[in-house]
This record gives structure tokens, sequence and C-alpha cells, in this order.
């Protein structure tokens, strides 16, 4: 048996919440916690292969969980699932002594505990500190303790500005940041009445939130200020950058990069799909997610910051998020020090070896319709798929039950438009299988003659 287990630890809203910049209240942090602390935090088990041991919240289906195990031919991994008291996965686990107790079990086996994490929190480092009073060796995929500003450091959206500076292969888009709302109001309107269009941004903002394009109509400045003034996302200093039209038929280009003790290890190409210039929806992971001569630069670039990442400290994944210009230039957008979302593509593509032969279709927010199970609806049609040995997975259903249902999947092939194809029969086949929940919710609707 081997020494080395890996525990992974999917934090991803604490990491997203841990800046004390940003002060998320009242439904913008329920949200993150909510999403990025439960429902995303499903995609980890697709981080590896490799003898480990999940920490996951409360919730999760165990048949969609030996599901998937069992297609991709893994025995499923033992699971500690710590009683949600606040929602973030390490406080709460920190916060359980039964947990503890259950998770020591499960790890006594081994000498060496690798903890594989979405983004290095103080709070990870306590974990990392509980394990080895347990008398075991912990490896971090991440930064050390005393390099834990570079993580900060890098996430914020103002460090592509700098590194701009130097690195002369960087490109940014012109920019101003307002650090209060007298100086914000002036810089929109300076900026709209140069560019036209601008996006302004906060610092540390989640998939799309705390960003805002705005526009040089009559009122547009006014109606965005209104809109941040209620909205905890915009805190101070906000970044405004001139809009950056996008190339046709690109997507947003993007990398994972990883960083190493000897410099960058690995670099996994991948292409957003965003609504509104901003606001994220699914991904495209592979070296077929962009056109070869704009997947050249994204790989360029990528290496030109993971290398000033590993001058500053910085170990560890991170992703770099691009805009592939209309003017045929390649920009930076922003660099987030933590695995991205769209890294447990990376693991298939790892744990099948074809990295140079397949592309993954990822979308995270797929619609279903009230009433919608996991069993009954969404099973079947995976089920087909794998019997004709298709590559496609749903990757969580946690949200099967909320208010406004939905569900993330994921599909390979070796194209990123038969990847997508892929995805669009998934969610026909689940549309299917429950359009008899849609008619009987649109039959109880009341008359609104």
């Amino acid at each position: 048996m081997s020494q080395v287990v890996e525990l992974i630890v999917p934090n991803s809203a604490e990491y997203h919440l841990r800046n004390p910049s940003l002060n998320l209240t009242g439904e913008e942090r329920e949200r993150v916690v909510r999403f990025s602390g439960t429902y995303e935090c499903e995609h980890s088990v697709f981080w590896s292969p490799n003898p480990r041991v999940l920490v996951l919240p409360t919730g999760w289906n165990r048949q969609w969980f030996d599901d998937i195990h069992r297609t991709l031919g893994l025995d499923p991994a033992p699971v500690v699932s710590p009683a949600m008291r606040t929602g973030l996965l390490v406080e709460d686990l920190l916060k359980d002594g039964d947990a503890q107790a259950e998770l020591r079990e499960l790890l006594s086996p081994y000498r060496v505990v690798r903890l594989h994490i979405v983004g290095p929190t103080p709070q990870t480092y306590l974990l990392a500190a509980l394990v080895r009073g347990w008398g075991l060796a912990v490896e971090l995929d991440h930064v050390d303790e005393d390099a834990y500003w570079a993580s900060l450091y890098l996430d914020s959206k103002i460090s592509p500005l700098d590194l701009a500076r130097e690195l002369p292969g960087i490109n940014v888009a012109q920019g101003m940041v307002a650090g209060n709302w007298v100086e914000l109001r002036g810089a929109l309107k300076a900026m709209t009445a140069r560019h036209g269009r601008v996006i302004a941004r906060t610092l540390f903002g989640v998939a799309g939130d705390g960003s805002g394009v705005v526009s040089d109509a009559p009122g547009a400045v006014e109606e965005f200020l209104d809109n941040a003034g209620r909205d905890s996302f915009f805190a101070f200093p906000i970044l405004v950058q001139q809009f950056q039209e996008h190339a046709e038929g690109v997507g947003c280009p993007a990398a994972d990069i990883l960083v190493g003790e000897n410099g960058v290890e690995d670099v996994v190409l991948c292409a957003l799909t965003v609504e509104h210039g901003y606001s994220f929806r699914s991904v495209d992971v592979g070296v077929g997610a962009l056109p070869p001569a704009w997947g050249d630069r994204v790989t360029q670039v990528a290496h030109e910051l993971g290398t000033a990442a590993h001058r500053l400290g910085y170990r560890g994944w991170m992703c770099v998020d691009c805009v592939a210009g209309s003017d045929d230039r390649l920009y930076v957008t922003e660099i987030n020090a933590r695995r991205s979302g769209s890294l447990h593509a990376g693991g298939l593509l790892r744990m099948w070896g074809a990295e140079k032969e397949l592309t993954l279709s990822a979308h995270f927010m797929l619609p279903v319709v009230e009433g919608t199970t996991y069993e009954e609806h969404i099973r079947p049609v995976f089920q087909e798929l794998w019997a004709d040995g298709v590559k496609a997975y749903p990757t969580s259903v946690r949200a099967l039950p909320w208010p406004e249902p939905i569900v993330a999947v994921i599909a390979a092939a070796p194209t990123a438009a038969q990847a997508q194809r892929i995805v669009a029969g998934i969610k026909e086949g689940i549309d299917a299988r429950t359009a008899g929940l849609a008619a009987g919710a649109g039959a109880a609707e009341p008359s609104r003659g």
C-alpha cells in the first residue's frame, strides 16, 4: 500500500471570502457560500485518481458518487463531511471534533498527506498543523505560510498592471484605479468619454460578480453607481479599464498554470464563454479549446506570468484570464492564485493521458425544471452515453432541489465543437425526460387573464 495519501479539500467559498478588502454581506455572501461552498465542491471528485480522502460538505448524492467512480474505473474514495455550521468547509471541519476523529482514522494508515485545496487561506494552514499534530508529514500543493502574501497579491486585479510594466509580452487595457466614490464617478465619465465603453471591476470579484460594463449613454454612469452602491461586491479600490471588444469565434482565452519548485511545470489551455463581456458561463479545456495561434500566445503569456509568480515565492496552481481582442492582441485581465473552476477537466485529461487528444466542455449552470432528480431523470441520460463509451459526466447534482435547479456537466471529444454538441444532447435528453414535470408546473400556474 502507498505511504502517501491525498487529502482533497475544495475550500472554494472561504478562498473567495478570505481577503479582508472584500467584506461581502447579505445575499451576495450567502450566494458565494452556497454556490462555491457546496455546489462547486463536488468537482473535486474529478481532481485525482490517486489514493485520497475527500472532505465534502453534507448533502452529496451517494448514487451519483458511486456512478462517477464506477464509470471512471476508480474505487470510491472515503468522504468526511463535517457538520455545516458556517458553510465554510475548513472552518466547519476545524470546529467538528467527530469529523476530525473520522479523518484521523482514515489518514492513519499513511505516512505522508498531500493537502490539495482550491487555494490557501489562514484556515488551511491550521488544518495542515492539525494533521501534523497527528504525527503525519504534510506536503502542501500551494504556497508556504511565509509566502501567503504572494497569493493575496497575485489574486488582486492590480497585479497584472504591475507585471505588464515588468514583462514586455503582457498587454493590459488602459485603465484607472479609483479609491472612493468621487474618484469612481470621475473616472467612469472620463474613461467612457474617451473609449465609449469601460469595464469597472472590484479587485476580488467571483465569476463576474463585482464587475460591470458601463457605456457613454446618457445616465449610464449614474445607473451603474446606484447599483454598485447596493452591491457589497463593489469594495474600493475599483479598477476602470477600456472595454476590449472580443475577437469573433475565440471565446475568452485562459490558462491553468502549475508553478513548482523549479518554475512552470504545466499549462492547460482554456476558452471561457461569458455573457455581457464578463459573466462566466462555461469553459472548454485542452489544446483544442483555442485556435492554434491564440493557444500559442496564451501559452507564452502563461509561462511569463508563472515565472514571475515563481520569483515572488508563489507555488501551486494559478490561472490567468485573458481577452482575445478584435485588434488581434491578447490582453491579460486577471490572475487567480488558486485552482480554477475548470481544473476538474484538467484532472480528467491527466487521468486519461489525453492532454493532446481530447478537449472537454464544462458547463456549470445547466438549468433544469423543478422536480428533476438525479436517479430518475439525469442518470438514465448518462447511462446511455456511458454504454456507448462517451466520456461525459454530471459533475455536480447538489442543486437539483434548489428553487432554481441546475446541474453541472462535462463532456470530452476530439474537438471542442464535438464536446459542446454532446453537452447540448445531454440537455435535450434531460429536457425530454422532464417534459411531464414542466407541463405539470405550467398547468399549476394560476391564470393571468
